[in-house]
């Protein structure tokens, strides 16, 4: 699975050429190139939006090269690289649809930058060595500094990899054929012999949210922290993920699975060498399944510009998420849902209160009925004031004297997002001098587009 770096600092040039440029065309003398019965995928990130460490794409599903060359060569030539760089959970993802812990997997990641998204990729390498059949990692930086090359080339390192630094278009076709070279060969056409018995990985380990109930899996987006505690009270951090499926030295453990959104279950088990120990544990949780929704559909916002604060009401826990939707698994119970707009300078359309039954999904939904309105500064001739001659500041209801009640400040000129309501709006103006300053209450509709004027006496 070759992973491609979509971020913004690809429009960087190296010798007069955009390094994207470089890259898609490297990158697509390579593809035509590739053995027909080689699986090849291809995954990309940063391309889609600005700031959001969730843009990672599966551009190609992983498939033999004789049926996925063209649509990578294709894929790779409509990027247009705009955002940040979430290597590390690009590369996980990469692994886990490789399906890592089963098969040879063989990433190749292809970046310009450094993880900018707070994840740690040596650990991540750690983790993926540890817990896959036979994971490699291949890292290509495409002109990276020395120190640059350091905070990235323990991915190579921790899974056995190679790093590869191109500083030219002929570098980097070098490095991808070298790397691709070293790719796990398809299997072979004739019928294999029968697997030989491997004690490599000896334990597996899954959680339901209710007895009986089916085990979660990647797809009902829960990370399972998983630690196992042996008997003099010293504790194992396992890998992070749904399905453990890995490896611990024979004894007595307490297997201990916790959430990320606060649920946790346990188990004593006993592991061997000699057998497969396979463990469910039932959180005692249900989904919580939230939806912000937008009345006025013309406003375009993206996953950052919505947080949910969540609080359990009866133990008084909190998490917060940056998402439109929420999907999470959480202990049973009642929980209060606060939805905030964080581009409306943190004012929040609403909360709402849920019942999460064990082995449930409890939704709801937070209609926002936000209106994106204008302000123009008029003088009484009917002639507009310019932008940066005018400051207005808007205040929630009909005064300005509370700073509690204050909203937001604006340039004459620029919208702004609001919710409905009364607002009182102070203008001030330096045109040809400072000009007295006026206070007006103004009435902002439900859902609306709004230009409202406002003329200095």
């Amino acid at each position: 699975m070759i992973v491609f770096d979509g971020s913004g600092s690809m429009w960087g040039q190296i010798d007069g050429t955009a390094k994207i440029v470089t890259a898609r065309e490297t990158l697509a003398g390579v593809a035509r190139q590739l053995p027909p019965d080689l699986d090849v995928g291809l995954i990309a990130y940063g391309h889609n939006r600005k700031g959001d460490c969730n843009d990672i794409e599966t551009l190609v599903p992983i498939g033999p090269a004789a049926t996925r060359s063209g649509a990578l060569i294709s894929s790779v030539q409509g990027l247009n690289p705009k955002g940040k760089t979430p290597l590390t959970e690009a590369v996980r993802r990469a692994a886990g649809e490789l399906r890592y812990q089963e098969d040879k997997a063989t990433v190749i990641l292809i970046t310009d930058g450094i993880e900018t998204c707070e994840a740690d990729p040596c650990a991540v390498a750690s983790e993926l060595e540890s817990f896959g059949i036979d994971f490699t990692a291949h890292v290509i930086g495409f002109g990276l500094s020395a120190d640059e090359s350091r905070q990235v080339a323990c991915l190579a390192e921790n899974t056995g990899g190679l790093f590869l630094n191109a500083s030219s278009a002929s570098d980097l076709s070098k490095a991808l054929q070298q790397t691709v070279a070293l790719a796990p060969a398809p299997a072979p056409t004739a019928a294999p012999a029968p697997p030989a018995i491997s004690l490599s990985k000896n334990l597996t380990a899954t959680v339901s949210l209710e007895e009986g109930a089916p085990s979660l899996t990647d797809a009902d987006g829960v990370r399972v922290y998983w630690s196992a505690v042996k008997e003099n009270g010293e504790e194992i951090n396992l890998v992070a993920v749904t399905q453990l499926i890995g490896r611990l030295d024979p004894g007595a453990y307490r297997l201990v699975a916790r959430t990320d959104r606060g649920s946790s279950a346990s188990a004593e088990i006993t592991v061997t060498d000699t057998e497969m120990t396979e463990v469910n544990l039932v959180l005692g949780a249900g989904q919580l399944d939230l939806a912000a929704i937008m009345a006025n559909q013309d406003i375009q916002l993206s996953d950052v510009d919505y947080r949910w604060d969540i609080e359990n009401t009866v133990t008084g826990e909190t998490f917060s998420a940056y998402t439109q939707n929420v999907v999470a698994v959480v202990p049973s119970g009642k929980y209060r849902a606060r939805l905030v707009i964080t581009r409306l300078d943190k004012m929040s359309p609403g909360s709402v209160d849920i019942d999460v039954e064990t082995g449930q999904t409890a939704q709801a939904e937070i209609i926002a009925p936000t209106s994106k309105v204008l302000f123009r500064a008029l003088n009484r001739d009917g002639s507009e004031l310019k932008k940066f001659d005018v400051r207005i500041n808007i205040y929630k209801g009909t005064s300005t004297e509370n700073n509690d009640d204050f909203v937001a400040m604006r340039l004459g000129g620029d919208a702004i997002m609001l919710l409905p309501g009364q607002y009182a709006v102070r203008v001030e103006a330096w045109d040809k001098s400072k000009r007295d300053p006026f206070v007006e209450v103004v009435e902002v509709a439900p859902a609306s587009d709004q230009t409202i004027e406002l003329v200095f006496p």
